[in-house]
């Protein structure tokens, strides 16, 4: 090439160097230009997302707000928790983004007042229904509807106007970025198509110049040729694979060492001579087939086998030209035991996953499937039918959108994917089944593929509902049998107070005509006393102690009638100080006995004061009738919390295991005499009304102060029994809870 050719390309690739240099800068100030137009037209984008992400959040929370409020579930409350930090989220997020625009600003701060005026109404609302009940919660929603629906317009005209002021610097920027791009355009075109003149001229001054110089190589190819065969012996030699040369009668040309060393053979010996004369094990083998069939069909062969002559394992690959064979080979031995161990196991693995569920399926990262045979057989769709998405044809219409969501969320997520929903089996019918899919991540944490089983849980789903259907016939059948009880309830009360007033009024009847016969009677012998003989003065004793114990005993049954339907509301009591009035009731028949009675500190209990009283009296009262002769009576009371592990005196309490699963303590009252005690066939029977050990001559009453006692325990919600020994005396135990239902207490307590 003369100086004036090189000259000339020498310039001409300069000034086309030059174009295309300048073409580039232009090029990439453009493309900077329209990276940061790209940039804010995201940017803008991520605004209006924002901003709509803020307000479904918002709707979200209040959704979870209603479900809570009408259904009492705490699930709901926590779901509304969530979606009120996702509000503060999205505010915090959209304030970041508009940071630099003062206008947008200024409405992010009206957006973020209304918001936190409308999550502070929704936490009243809860708080509100969760201190004072659904009801009140209703009235104030009704009295604050129009607030709430002026919060959420404001709401709403502030997202708007956001919007609008988003969209129209989107507008102004996309109208930027398409003027840039047609700039672009025009100049990267006159760039080019001046270099493309430029390097035409070049390219025909060059032609000529390569006509010349390829006369020239063709020495220096030859040279070429002869280093590059060198070349190639000393790469074959360092290669870590096995390497032989056969010609076309299958001798071998070339064996590097590590071929040698697989051999167990010097290379130098082997070369020249026949593989099957050397080796005529192989006949017959698979590698032996193989090395003639990439002969016959000249193609590259690549084969991994087990050679039994010497129980490896190969990796041979095997290329064929018109001169021979090149064979490529190495042990895998090793990798080969390793895999096959590998595959027991996931032969091992499949099979229980097979047996534990109805099917089993591989997708790709994207979710396109790869192994859905299983599917295929369990749903009847074809191999077609399932391709990209089209296995959600087969899901019930109703799960589908779910099942795609989830599906999503957990491509995206990089988590299981987890849900149950309904397949369209091959019969034609749907069945419940629970997915899970697994995401098999690469060292990366790219996703690689998806593994995952359809377990069919419909006979699990028809007994839930069954068990739902069941609860709610159940639930029906509860409420009309409460209704029917409520009805029976209020003609028991209405029959209560027929008899009660029935029994006030026979009382008082009855005991007229008795004052009658004993006043008379005790006229009769203040007139005439001294007039009568004994016998009269015996026959009118019995007519007034008949008339009085007719009088106690009707007073003792309109007592024991009155307990259930004449009883105070329970208030906070102090027992030491009911027992002092029952003692001061007694002290009469205490001081006539000389009776000792003493107490341990007593508890405060809820109850009636009354019948309180009248317990401990009829108790107490007892304990000094039934005294030993020549024995001073001795009454001791106490009172102990009852343990789960039991103690003294609970033997006797049938309803011991079911009273203590109650949430309150329950106190045991126990008072013990040394009286003449009870035999132990009686200790059911003596809590029976009218029922006496004792002819009247041993001991006076009517048989029915035990019943009475009875009665108030059992009001109370307690048990009463006895435990005794002859001839020692008798313990009463009863026992009382320490607290009533909130009905049942006095304001003032």
């Amino acid at each position: 090439m003369n100086r004036l050719s090189a000259k000339f390309v020498a310039v001409s690739f300069s000034l086309a160097l030059l174009l295309l240099c300048g073409v580039g800068v232009i090029s990439y100030i453009s493309f900077l230009r329209l990276m940061q137009e790209k940039h804010w037209v995201i940017h803008t984008q991520q605004v209006l997302e924002t901003s709509d992400n803020l307000y479904i959040y918002l709707r979200n929370a209040e959704t979870a707000h209603s479900s809570y409020i009408f259904t009492s579930k705490i699930t709901y409350k926590d779901i509304y928790k969530q979606e009120k930090r996702k509000v503060a989220q999205q505010i915090q997020i959209i304030k970041n983004l508009t940071r630099d625009d003062f206008k947008q600003q200024e409405q992010i701060q009206k957006l973020e007042l209304k918001v936190t005026q409308k999550i502070n109404f929704l936490d009243i609302s809860i708080k509100i229904f969760e201190q004072q009940g659904f009801a009140i919660n209703i009235e104030f929603a009704k009295n604050n509807q129009t607030i709430n629906i002026n919060i959420d317009q404001q709401i709403n005209n502030i997202k708007q106007v956001i919007e609008r002021e988003e969209k129209n610097l989107l507008k102004r920027r996309i109208a930027n970025t398409d003027e840039g791009i047609i700039q672009i355009i025009f100049l990267v075109f006159l760039g080019y198509a001046l270099s493309a003149l430029l390097i035409v001229g070049v390219y025909l001054l060059l032609q000529k110049q390569i006509q010349i110089n390829q006369v020239l190589s063709a020495e220096a190819i030859l040279l070429e040729q002869q280093a590059a065969k060198v070349k190639l012996v000393n790469l074959l030699e360092t290669v870590t694979d096995a390497f032989v040369a056969l010609d076309a009668n299958w001798c071998y040309t070339y064996v590097n060492q590590r071929a040698g060393q697989i051999f167990n053979r010097r290379p130098e010996d082997l070369i020249g001579k026949n593989i099957w004369e050397e080796f005529p094990e192989g006949v017959g083998q698979k590698f032996y087939h193989a090395y003639y069939q990439a002969v016959s069909e000249q193609k590259v062969i690549q084969i991994e086998e087990y050679y039994s002559p010497w129980d490896r394992w190969f990796e041979n690959r095997i290329y064929p030209s018109q001169e021979g064979l090149s064979i490529f080979f190495q042990d895998i031995t090793r990798r080969k035991l390793a895999e096959l161990a590998l595959e027991n196991s996931e032969k091992r693995y499949r099979s229980l996953v097979l047996a534990t569920s109805q099917a089993v399926w591989l997708t790709d990262a994207q979710g396109f499937p790869k192994e859905y045979s299983s599917w295929i057989a369990l749903t009847g769709q074809t191999q077609e039918e399932v391709q990209v998405w089209g296995w959600l044809n087969a899901i019930h219409p109703e799960d589908r959108e779910l099942s795609q969501f989830l599906w999503n969320q957990a491509r995206e997520w990089k988590s299981p994917y987890k849900l149950e929903h309904r397949v369209r089996v091959a019969d034609g019918s749907y069945r419940f089944f629970a997915v899970r899919g697994v995401p098999i991540l690469d060292a990366d944490n790219q996703i690689q593929e998806w593994i995952g089983t359809h377990t069919d849980i419909t006979d699990r789903k028809l007994t839930e509902e069954a068990l739902q259907k069941a609860k709610a016939e159940l639930e029906i059948k509860v409420q009309e049998r409460t209704a029917e009880l409520e009805k029976l309830n209020e003609e028991l009360r209405n029959s209560n107070q027929e008899l009660e007033q029935f029994a006030y009024v026979a009382s008082h009847d009855l005991q007229e005509p008795l004052r009658a016969v004993t006043g008379y009677s005790q006229l009769l012998v203040e007139e005439y006393r001294g007039r009568l003989d004994d016998s009269a003065q015996e026959y009118i004793d019995y007519i007034i102690d008949g008339a009085r114990r007719m009088q106690q005993l009707i007073q003792d049954l309109l007592a024991y009638s009155r307990i259930g339907t004449r009883g105070r509301i329970f208030r906070l009591n102090d027992c030491n100080v009911v027992l002092r009035e029952a003692l001061s009731n007694l002290q009469v028949a205490i001081a006539e006995s000389q009776a000792v009675i003493t107490h341990e500190p007593l508890p405060n209990l809820l109850a009636d004061k009354t019948q309180l009283i009248q317990l401990f009296q009829n108790l107490i009262g007892n304990g000094i009738k039934f005294r030993r002769k020549d024995v001073t009576p001795q009454i001791h009371i106490s009172a102990a919390i009852v343990e789960k592990s039991g103690g003294v005196g609970v033997q006797g309490w049938k309803g011991l295991e079911e009273d203590l699963t109650q949430n309150h303590q329950i106190w045991l009252f126990s008072v013990q005499d040394n009286g003449i005690g009870i035999k132990s066939q009686y200790f059911n029977r003596i809590f029976e009304i009218f029922r006496r050990l004792h002819t009247r001559r041993e001991f006076s009453g009517t048989g029915i102060g035990l019943a009475i006692c009875k009665k108030i325990v059992e009001r109370h919600n307690g048990h009463i029994w006895a435990e005794s020994q002859l001839g020692v005396g008798t313990t009463f135990y009863f026992t009382l809870h320490e607290s009533a239902t909130p009905e049942s207490l006095d304001k003032d307590v």
